[in-house]
């Protein structure tokens, strides 16, 4: 299993709750959190399908790397909208397109090693055909 990653069940898919639309509260859980929870619809079953993965939020956009064979980024080329939760929060967001896959994988392990630090990011998480994967967040307008 890819380090980083966590599978557990998947439990019922719930609509994002009233409380999603991005906060301050929430941003700083994203900056804090070491792992979030990433629940995609299965490309086949359409269930939802959870993991527990490692990320960095720049502000606007969560940044995850995997291999191109995750179940999670299969769902996601189906269909590119999830939900992510981070503690009490839960919020919307879709997958979008990455034109220069190398640029944004520098940018997302500078970014990584910014948020674990130098020696839990290693080069390998270059080298071996990772995938860096940009989810934006889906702010409501309420």
């Amino acid at each position: 299993m890819d380090p980083g990653v966590r599978r557990r069940a998947a439990s019922r898919p719930r609509a994002p709750r009233a409380d999603t639309r991005m906060t301050d509260e929430l941003a700083d859980a994203l900056r804090a959190t070491d792992e979030l929870e990433l629940i995609t619809a299965g490309r086949r079953s359409s269930r939802p399908h959870s993991v527990r993965v490692w990320f960095a939020y720049d502000g606007e956009s969560l940044w995850l790397r995997t291999d191109r064979d995750a179940d999670w980024l299969r769902n996601l080329d189906r269909d590119p909208r999830a939900t992510v939760r981070v503690g009490t929060h839960e919020i919307a967001v879709r997958r979008e397109p990455i034109t220069d896959e190398a640029a944004a994988l520098r940018e997302l392990i500078e970014l990584w090693r910014t948020k674990y630090g130098q020696e839990w990011v290693a080069d390998w998480y270059v080298e071996r055909g990772r995938v860096p994967v940009r989810l934006r967040l889906v702010k409501e307008d309420r």
